[in-house]
């Protein structure tokens, strides 16, 4: 136990710090990398502390080699393969941790920060959030200390001067940094993107719904989109972003039909608007699929620089390829309107389609109450009242349906959330012959006072039906509201408003006002980081140069221009570097010739000795009446070169010479 209480030695103190450095450009990796992963990494890093810590060699090579063998059979069983962003980045992870347990020379000091340099890069392949921007910044600080430590020759600076002088440096880095983000040229698309990308990611919506799709969403408060209003709507029971279209039913679960793929080309039929028109602006989160969201129901497709999107005839609006980045785009929508009053056999038909031989106590219930009916109007209104009249339950939880799901729902369990309910009128309108479908999407969200923007988030996931009247055309009817009107006025998000962060501090205060804005605050400062950081692309860089006058744009120019600007202060960095240096340079030539003189009067310094120590064995040396000079250059010279001065240079530098040479010249 002594050996973890007794003061660490120089090396020891240099060996965690070159850990922890290591470990910090590792952490980030742990919230998307798998759990042995995680696992080996601790356990290799743990290890080498623990060797530290208790004075132990490190292992011999045939100890270690099967432990890394280990790894990368397990990199090969989990990807199949050791090339690619995922494989790349465990292997790299891998050989760190392990890196760190095998150092004989001091080329291996350089090969573990490198690479450890060079993992902390990868890390925004995945994450670019404020978090992962300051967890870098402290990695590279620890890194650049732990690189600078093994630079020393003599006498190691405390840990504290280490830090600060490495602080200067990131510092210095920063007019290059702004001249590069600034200025260089900026290409469409995301420039942490790689083409597998597509393939990993999270996605809220899918292409088909079953019961519990949307339900597992309700707690989720990850944001979907944000919305810029140019003019908010007035009511806010509009607000239902349209998504995917559902027209396929085969008992268990809607998706899009064949048919609907394969007419993304068409036209879309034609709409009217009954009021006014809503403008806004789209910030969309990456979901891994082809398609957009916009206020229902929207005017046309929206813009996008480099995926170029278009509006279906069944009007959703669809990207040429799947949002793997953030995107940005602008719409206008009708929330109010109706469509042509004709629709097309084949989209009849295929609107109207049920399996055989499912949910018989539905198909007579619609039957009877379509017979009772006099027009598609009455028959809808006979469903709704059904629903309120025989107290359904909106529930997340409404248990497990079996083959007949539809009847259960309607007759046995009676509780069920947007999709049981979307479900099961589209259901009870294609037996009575009436067109119908479903659309998801999301319903609702939340104004951030903070920045003014309309957060759309995942527990806003929704589903409801379209049917198709001949007055209206398709006309959205949503069977929820009818059940749970506080759903469309009031969203799942906000009804449990204490969520992440602000859940926590609630708990602790009992207080859901303060950790709500809170949450506010922080939500609304991660937006402007991805409106004006991570969203600093081509447009804005051109609008920037246009407000200085830079009317003619030419990315080859720019990134001259660029370039130029960071070689002329690269050069005068250098400049800077040289003349300290120089400045040093004078002054250890005179340190110099001190110390030669002082080898010759019989005191020689030690290779490790800091001019204190120095000082201390020439006065128990030499005579007394012989100190004060020697104590006064001392002084000197370490001001000079270590803790600045307010003097003049020159001056400085001469008065070093003058004592030099009483001392040189003493009897």
């Amino acid at each position: 136990m002594s050996r973890f209480t007794n003061p660490l030695t120089q090396d020891k103190s240099n060996s965690v710090l070159l850990t922890i450095s290591c470990f910090t450009a590792v952490f980030p990796h742990f919230f998307h990398t798998t759990a042995w992963v995680i696992a080996g990494s601790s356990f290799a890093l743990i290890w080498r502390l623990w060797l530290v810590m208790t004075g132990r060699k490190l292992p011999a090579t045939l100890l270690l080699l099967p432990y890394v063998c280990l790894m990368m059979a397990g990199v090969w069983i989990s990807f199949h393969t050791f090339l690619g962003k995922e494989a790349g980045v465990t292997m790299l992870i891998l050989l760190i941790s392990c890196k760190l347990l095998e150092m004989h020379a001091k080329r291996d000091l350089y090969v573990a920060v490198f690479l450890a340099y060079f993992l902390l890069l990868t890390s925004y392949l995945y994450n670019q959030t404020i978090f992962s921007g300051t967890l870098s910044i402290l990695s590279v600080l620890l890194l650049t200390t732990s690189l600078s430590t093994f630079q020393y020759t003599s006498v190691i600076p405390p840990l504290s001067e280490r830090l600060s002088a490495s602080f200067r440096m990131l510092l210095t880095a920063i007019p290059v940094m702004l001249i590069g983000f600034f200025l260089f040229p900026r290409i469409p698309g995301p420039l942490w993107g790689l083409p597998s990308d597509e393939g990993h990611g999270k996605s809220g919506l899918s292409d088909s719904l079953n019961p519990g799709n949307i339900s597992d969403l309700a707690l989720n408060e990850d944001i979907a989109f944000r919305v810029k209003f140019h003019n908010y709507p007035k009511d806010k029971s509009v607000l239902y972003w349209r998504g995917i279209v559902l027209d396929d039913y085969d008992g268990r679960s809607w998706k899009a039909s064949a048919q609907s793929k394969a007419s993304t080309g068409q036209t879309p039929p034609s709409l009217t608007s009954k009021s006014g028109i809503i403008s806004y602006d789209i910030t969309l989160e990456p979901h891994q699929k082809k398609w957009l969201f916009g206020l229902d129901m929207p005017e046309s497709a929206p813009a996008i620089p480099g995926n170029p999107a278009l509006i279906t005839p069944n009007m959703e609006l669809r990207a040429n390829t799947p949002v793997i980045s953030r995107q940005r785009y602008s719409l206008r929508s009708y929330t109010a309107y109706h469509f042509s009053k004709n629709i097309d056999p084949a989209e009849k038909q295929l609107n109207t389609l049920l399996p055989h031989s499912t949910n018989p106590k539905t198909r007579l219930f619609a039957r009877q109450l379509r017979r009772q009916s006099t027009s598609d109007v009455q028959y809808i209104q006979a469903i709704l009242a059904y629903f309120t009249n025989q107290q359904f339950e909106y529930t997340l939880h409404p248990g497990k349906a079996g083959l007949h799901a539809i009847d259960e729902f309607l007759f046995v369990n009676k509780k069920g959330f947007c999709e049981h309910y979307a479900s099961a009128f589209t259901f009870l309108m294609r037996e009575a012959g009436i067109p119908a479908r479903i659309v998801t999407g999301y319903q609702g969200g939340m104004q951030n006072p903070i920045d003014d923007y309309f957060e759309v988030r995942q527990s806003d996931a929704h589903a409801w039906t379209e049917v198709w009247l001949p007055a209206t055309g398709w006309t959205r009817i949503d069977p929820t509201a009818t059940i749970a009107p506080e759903r469309i006025h009031q969203s799942f998000y906000q009804a449990n408003s204490a969520r992440g962060f602000a859940a926590v501090v609630s708990s602790v205060f009992q207080n859901q006002s303060w950790p709500q804005y809170v949450q506010m605050y922080w939500d609304a400062t991660n937006n402007e980081w991805n409106q004006w950081i991570l969203g600093y692309g081509q447009q804005k860089q051109e609008n920037l140069l246009r407000s200085f006058d830079f009317d003619q744009l030419d990315l080859q120019k720019t990134g001259i221009a660029a370039a130029s600007a960071a070689s002329v202060l690269f050069v005068a960095a250098a400049l800077i570097s040289v003349l300290r240096r120089r400045k040093q340079l004078n002054a250890e030539s005179l340190y110099k010739a001190f110390c030669e003189h002082m080898a010759a009067r019989g005191v020689t310094k030690a290779a490790h000795e800091s001019p204190t120590i120095f000082l201390e064995r020439i006065k128990q040396t030499l005579p007394k009446e012989e100190l004060h000079n020697i104590e006064e250059f001392l002084h000197y010279y370490s001001r000079y070169c270590y803790a600045g001065h307010n003097d003049n240079e020159q001056a400085s530098f001469t008065r070093l010479k003058n004592i030099l040479y009483r001392i040189q010249h003493e009897q």
